[in-house]
């Protein structure tokens, strides 16, 4: 199939775009190489993040998530989409709200023929977003200023190819890129010096995953489906600017340093650690689906250099799925309309203060048709909505409730071809 410049040419425009934004508004953004945000596509998203098994019956939405659940694309998919976070982040006795807008993906994908199909998707991968002012009144007044800002992007392209009519495999590379910056002042009451850290990071890696996915046809148009990934981990190289001094501020707020207790500069190792996910779905085609997913990471085996924290694995669950009342329907709009639920529960691995940082929220969205022309015609105006809590105020903690808004764009290749009649 022939692709048209007109489709490709965004993935480059948008590039830039997507290295300059700042998607994270959590201070749990702060541990490690911050917060994920490589669930972020609407569709997927809107059902708990259940993509695993996500093998869509409709012919032009493509699954990044499992690059091997791409059988049934039968056109060429341009997806847009954009993410508004807002985030309400409380401790025992404060609170503060912060909230930001990004573009969550730019993606391709289409058939090559009858049994292959290749995919290629933009989007952020990890991000910083958070400044925190600590008090700790049992060290002498000490005061802590954190801040964090940088983020991680992955370009990455999927193939998939399908073996006969139930089973499918794939895989996808995704170049990864970024830069993320920690800073760090603390001082205490009266002494007239401040001790900081500077810590920036860039990385420039590969990402791999292993994707298989079957589909069984059963009686009355029931479907089964199952799906399995497999992210490898693997060492990287990271180059390291990491800078502890002691210092002071003149009159003039410029910096002047007194001593330096420890430098760190060049390329050191990193471990990228690796990730499983299954998913099963039952539904009956063209009307509904409900689908569990289950992911793990094995976390323990994160190294990230200069960073003394301990990680521990990651377990993921979600249970979600879509429905439509009818779509060749002509009595009414809302009849061809896609609707989708969700809810997932999520072990961090992240241990502070002797209490586990956990993640659930809640997911719904709709899928809008924006052409005529049923399951035929399936391009879509896709919404979506997430509310969520992470975290707790126990132990001197941070507890964020979160609700993000989401939106995409999907249209199919009959929206660029020439029309042959009125």
């Amino acid at each position: 199939m022939k692709i048209k410049n007109s489709l490709i040419i965004p993935l480059i425009v948008f590039t830039g775009w997507i290295n300059a934004q700042q998607t994270s508004t959590s201070p749990y953004s702060s541990i490690g190489w911050g917060e994920s945000k490589i669930n972020t596509d609407v569709v997927i998203s809107s059902m708990g993040g259940t993509g695993t098994s996500y093998i869509s019956d409709f012919t032009n939405e493509a699954n990044f998530i499992n690059p091997a659940a791409n059988r049934n694309l039968r056109y060429t998919s341009f997806n847009l989409g954009i993410n508004t976070d807002y985030t309400d982040a409380k401790t025992s006795d404060q609170s503060g709200k912060r909230s930001t807008t990004y573009l969550s993906n730019v993606s391709l994908a289409f058939p090559i023929n009858e049994n292959s199909r290749l995919g290629l998707n933009l989007q952020p991968y990890t991000n910083l977003g958070y400044d925190m002012n600590l008090d700790i009144s049992d060290v002498v007044n000490q005061k802590s200023v954190l801040k964090g800002r940088g983020g991680l992007n992955a370009f990455s392209g999927f193939y998939a190819y399908n073996i006969n009519k139930e089973i499918s495999l794939g895989a996808k590379i995704g170049y990864v890129w970024g830069e993320l910056k920690k800073e760090q002042e603390s001082s205490v009451q009266n002494a007239a010096l401040i001790s900081g850290i500077f810590n920036k990071k860039e990385y420039s890696f590969f990402d791999y995953t292993l994707g298989a996915a079957y589909q069984k046809k059963l009686k009355d148009d029931h479907l089964l489906k199952i799906g399995a990934t497999y992210n490898i981990g693997h060492t990287i190289d990271t180059n390291v600017d990491y800078l502890y001094s002691t210092y002071h501020y003149d009159y003039t707020g410029e910096k002047q340093s007194i001593d330096t207790l420890d430098y760190v500069h060049g390329k050191h190792g990193a471990r990228l650690p690796s990730s499983l996910s299954l998913g099963v779905a039952y539904g009956k085609e063209y009307k509904w689906s409900l689908g569990l997913d289950y992911k793990f990471s094995n976390q323990s085996k994160l190294k990230i250099p200069e960073d003394d924290f301990t990680y521990k694995n990651k377990h993921r669950i979600a249970v979600g799925g879509w429905i439509v009342p009818n779509i060749n329907g002509f009595r009414s709009y809302f009849e061809k309309v896609i609707y989708r639920y969700g809810i997932y529960y999520e072990n961090t691995g992240i241990e502070l203060n002797s209490k586990t940082i956990n993640q659930f929220g809640i997911t719904a969205g709709l899928g809008l048709p924006l052409g005529k022309q049923g399951r035929q015609d399936p391009s879509l105006l896709n919404v979506g909505i997430e509310l969520g809590q992470r975290g707790t105020k126990s132990n001197g903690l941070i507890q964020e409730n979160f609700i993000n808004f989401k939106i995409g764009l999907n249209f199919d290749d009959l929206w660029f071809r020439k029309r042959q009649y009125d």
